[in-house]
């Protein structure tokens, strides 16, 4: 059951990543100043996007 569950977090490991990385650099920016950390929420939702995108044309 343990095994299964790791198998079905490996599948996604990249993606989980890749958000924990938006989500901390945004974090980062807030904690330098609000406005950054505004820009930075606006840049983490275009590369989401444009990533969603791009996954979705290439299904």
């Amino acid at each position: 059951m343990i095994s299964k569950f790791f198998k079905s977090i490996w599948q996604y490991f990249d993606i989980i990543c890749f958000l924990a990385a938006i989500a901390f650099a945004v974090w980062g920016c807030f904690l330098l100043s609000f406005v950054a950390g505004i820009f930075a929420i606006a840049a983490g939702l275009l590369l989401l996007g444009w990533l969603s995108e791009k996954i979705a044309s290439s299904l």
